[in-house]
């Protein structure tokens, strides 16, 4: 081979291990639900003309890793990681690829950042936004709208999501002059049986969290808000029935959006490292008026 030709050669190698500068965004997320696709509607949305794929792979097997490999070697001029499940499988094994990651919680145990109290000391080609759950938003929408008192919550030990809002829960209340009260349920029957408890310790509000397990049994909950067996406050952003007399749930579509700016600046040629990590957890606050007039006689203190 001629000294010109292994020149030739050694830059198309070079330039294909490279990024594709001119490439789409790509969007990598795990799991899929209604909260993640009004995220990546508004990350659409900020990133204006960019070309994007979207790719969602299931929480649990193989298909995430394997999925992540074959993105890596296609070398995208960036990634946009949301849920944590897609954050966990990225950051042990990706180094170089500018990443943005949105929707989760926390992200320190992921390896992509190391301490909440140094936001800017985290993995060189990683930033993004950190989002917390709603409790403590919830809570104190709720004492201000409905009064304190008695509330309870179910919580599923299998759901980890679930058990950290139980946490959040146990710990934010009593300093809003709410008791609250808990009952422990992994299945249909088991939540029948703890809202039936609920009631009977003379829970006065139940919280419905924005976690996986709550879904089961969101809609019997629901109904009995809707029937005035008992105020429901909801932060499930995917439970459209009416039955909470006041939703307070994060807003996925506007947490997108800010995940689009910060990826346009990553686009601009801001370097990951520079940006520290936000946290950022905007809502959405809604009353069902209708509901509320039904239950404007009732005390606003504890029973």
């Amino acid at each position: 081979m001629s000294r010109l030709a292994a020149a030739i050669l050694l830059l198309l190698l070079s330039q294909g291990c490279g990024r594709a500068e001119n490439g789409p965004v790509i969007i990598f997320c795990s799991p899929d639900s209604p909260r993640l696709r009004q995220a990546i509607q508004g990350l659409k949305k900020a990133l204006g003309p960019a070309p994007v794929e979207v790719l969602c792979v299931p929480e649990w097997g193989e298909q995430g890793p394997e999925a992540l490999r074959r993105l890596r070697t296609r070398r995208p001029r960036l990634l946009v990681v949301l849920g944590t499940p897609a954050l966990m499988w990225t950051a042990p094994g990706e180094k170089k690829i500018p990443v943005v990651f949105a929707l989760v919680a926390n992200p320190y145990f992921s390896g992509a950042a190391y301490f909440p109290e140094k936001p800017g000391d985290h993995q060189e080609n990683i930033t993004g936004i950190a989002s917390p759950t709603p409790v403590r938003a919830a809570l104190e929408q709720g004492v201000s709208l409905l009064g304190a008192g008695t509330w309870g919550m179910l919580c599923d030990p299998n759901d980890g999501v679930a058990v950290e809002m139980k946490e959040g829960f146990l710990k934010e209340a009593p300093a809003l002059g709410v008791w609250p009260l808990t009952e422990a349920s992994t299945d249909a029957a088991g939540d029948r049986r703890g809202l039936e408890s609920l009631l009977a310790r003379r829970a006065r509000v139940i919280y419905l969290p924005p976690a996986p397990s709550a879904s089961r049994y969101a809609e019997g909950l629901l109904e009995m808000g809707r029937k005035g067996e008992v105020l429901v406050l909801s932060s499930h952003p995917e439970m459209r029935d009416k039955g909470a007399v006041l939703k307070v749930a994060l807003d996925y579509e506007r947490l997108g959006e800010e995940a689009g700016a910060l990826a346009q600046r990553i686009l601009r040629g801001e370097k990951p490292a520079r940006i520290p990590i936000v946290e950022s957890a905007p809502l959405k606050i809604e009353v069902d008026e209708s509901l509320l007039q039904r239950w404007s006689g009732y005390p606003p203190g504890p029973k």
